[in-house]
């Protein structure tokens, strides 16, 4: 492997090709070079379309063509859902969405993207990097299903979600039409909601016919981006179902297998940078994307009240163990991220929410 390449290739600079496909194209394995197809349940032109693109294009940079990725968006080969079907039947050899998508195939999957009052992104990625957060991801949800778990994004802090009403007691979500995946959506079940899992795609012509009454997506900048805003204008916060979410790479076990050692550690550098990428573009634009939708489209920011954090919270501490008691691997999952958080909340209380609480105070200005 050229190293110059390596280091080059690891830098991420956005944009991305489009692709028009209707059958999946035969990956080739000549002259000791593979090629894989990627499918995605996220669309090509936001970020995380881009973000997919340029991971494709450094691992084939960066193994100067030895493993060539071609990625495929939400539609272009399979409907988003169908991501992990499609890898599962050989059809493609990697997949990319959120863990939660996958939940219908694993009763432990759902913990690895975002447990509701779990986990932020630095303490995710101090797990997943420090703590055997991609080994215990592998052994309790992606192995049992022929897969290689890579994380691949983390959308940070999310929002609480878009409203067509106000929201102000436990007695306004009862009969609610809401969108919302992984296990926030389970808690929310428990006090008569009615939850929808729809694809992003299809999350704007919903809310537009009245489907449902309500949604949350991500955060400001890609809330803005799918329009969400010109529906409704009731904007909450905090995003309490997922303080932050690992976004998924999966990849068939025997064609990881089949990687040499180089090849490997290749993509899963490729991973990483990804998996910074998006957290740090996410982190960059959010603030900017924010004050237009407040200042220029009239949406309405509004804090969850204090009585509903509370019921939700305690709710959850309910909810959350008998989710995962539904098997030893959810059971195993669920231990791990519990006994992390334990080990994260004092030290994030102290160093980072007592230091954003005090930064109020030091008025900063241009000179």
């Amino acid at each position: 492997m050229n190293r110059r390449k390596f280091i080059k290739g690891a830098a991420f600079a956005g944009g991305a090709t489009a692709v028009a496909a209707s059958t999946f194209p035969a990956p080739a394995i000549s002259a000791g070079k593979k090629k894989w197809n990627v499918v995605s349940a996220f669309g090509k032109a936001g970020l995380l379309g881009q973000a997919l693109e340029e991971f494709a294009k450094f691992v084939t940079t960066a193994s100067e063509g030895k493993l060539t990725i071609k990625a495929y968006h939400a539609g272009e080969l399979v409907k988003p859902f169908e991501a992990m079907d499609a890898v599962q039947s050989g059809a493609a050899q990697m997949g990319y969405g959120a863990p939660y998508y996958w939940a219908g195939k694993s009763d432990s999957i759902s913990f690895v993207a975002a447990m509701p009052y779990g986990l932020t992104a630095q303490e995710q990625n101090a797990w997943l990097y420090y703590g055997k957060g991609i080994e215990q991801a592998d052994k309790y949800a992606y192995n049992p299903l022929g897969l290689k778990f890579l994380p691949m994004g983390n959308s940070g802090n999310q929002m609480g979600g878009w409203y067509a009403k106000e929201i102000n007691t436990v007695k306004d979500l009862n009969g609610l039409k809401f969108r919302m995946p992984g296990l926030g959506g389970e808690i929310l079940k428990t006090f008569g909601v009615n939850v929808i899992l729809l694809p992003g795609v299809e999350v704007l012509p919903a809310l537009t016919s009245g489907a449902i009454d309500g949604t949350e997506w991500i955060g400001p900048a890609a809330d803005m981006g799918k329009g969400l805003h010109k529906v409704v204008k009731n904007y909450y916060y905090p995003g309490w179902h997922e303080p932050a979410t690992i976004l998924d790479g999966f990849i068939d076990m025997n064609e990881w297998d089949n990687l040499d050692s180089s090849l490997k550690e290749i993509v899963k550098r490729g991973a990483a940078g990804m998996n910074l990428f998006i957290l740090s573009r996410f982190q960059a634009i959010n603030n900017n994307a924010l004050q237009k939708l407040t200042k220029n489209h009239g949406v309405k920011l509004r804090a969850y009240s204090d009585e509903l954090l509370k019921a939700i919270g305690n709710r959850a501490a309910e909810v959350l163990p008998q989710i995962a008691s539904k098997s030893s691997d959810a059971k195993a999952l669920y231990n791990e991220i519990v006994t992390i958080r334990e080990s994260m909340l004092d030290w994030s209380t102290y160093a980072e929410a007592t230091f954003l609480e005090a930064r109020k105070a030091a008025k900063m200005r241009k000179i």
